[in-house]
């Protein structure tokens, strides 16, 4: 009796030792996983542990026509974006970081993160200025 205690005491201790992967970081760190790769790429055999502020997968990844091979991507984050996922602010695979501009272009075009630059608008002098407008010599315009 005092046997098994011991056991389910050790099992619980160590459950409550392992880090948790907060669930919203995991699923977007491996949404990302593909745009790592050409198209066509078979992504699998995922394993998840807290990582470098965030969360390190290592997985398969198989190519049509070629072997299976073992990648790494850690995501790290910090707080939240304007949608209230997590704010994916770095990846590193076995290659190294992403830079700045291949993170920024992930974030746009692929997770869908950061929204488009606001479009320039053009401003009729005419309407914006009206007093100024029929005094075209003042402003240095044709006379």
């Amino acid at each position: 009796m005092i046997g098994r205690l011991l056991a389910a005491t050790a099992l619980l201790t160590v459950g409550a030792c392992t880090p948790v992967v907060d669930p919203a970081r995991l699923a977007l760190c491996r949404e990302v996983l593909p745009a790592l790769h050409e198209a066509g790429t078979v992504i699998s055999g995922t394993r998840d542990e807290p990582g470098d502020g965030g969360v390190k997968i290592t997985y398969l990844a198989e190519r049509p026509g070629r072997p299976r091979t073992v990648h790494s991507a850690t995501c790290r984050f910090d707080g939240e974006d304007g949608h209230g996922r997590p704010d994916l602010v770095g990846l590193v695979t076995e290659r190294g970081p992403l830079s700045a501009v291949r993170l920024l272009i992930l974030k746009r075009w692929w997770l869908g993160q950061v929204p488009a630059p606001a479009r320039a608008t053009t401003v009729d002098f005419r309407e914006a200025f009206p007093d100024l407008a029929g005094d075209e010599s003042a402003a240095g315009g044709p006379s």
